[in-house]
């Protein structure tokens, strides 16, 4: 079973964004957005309800980023 979580999240400029990541526990979501280059602030899936992850529109009202859209539409710089 896919669940859904949010990330906060840290590049190595400093600069933070929250993510929807789905995954099957939050130690996966975290192996994801450490193996893209992101720093793992907090677990912050009990901040949003779960409409907020019903579509792209949904997310992006909500102010969350999916992974590809975070390494292909922000100036996001990888931790490696």
């Amino acid at each position: 079973m896919t669940n859904h979580y949010v990330a906060l999240i840290a590049d190595v400029t400093g600069h933070y964004a929250t993510v929807y990541v789905p995954g099957k526990t939050w130690g996966n979501v975290i192996n994801q957005l450490e193996d893209i280059g992101c720093e793992v602030i907090e677990d912050q899936t009990d901040d949003y309800e779960i409409t907020d992850f019903n579509d792209e529109e949904s997310m992006k009202e909500a102010g969350l980023w999916t992974i590809p859209d975070l390494v292909s539409k922000t100036d996001f710089v990888a931790n490696h």
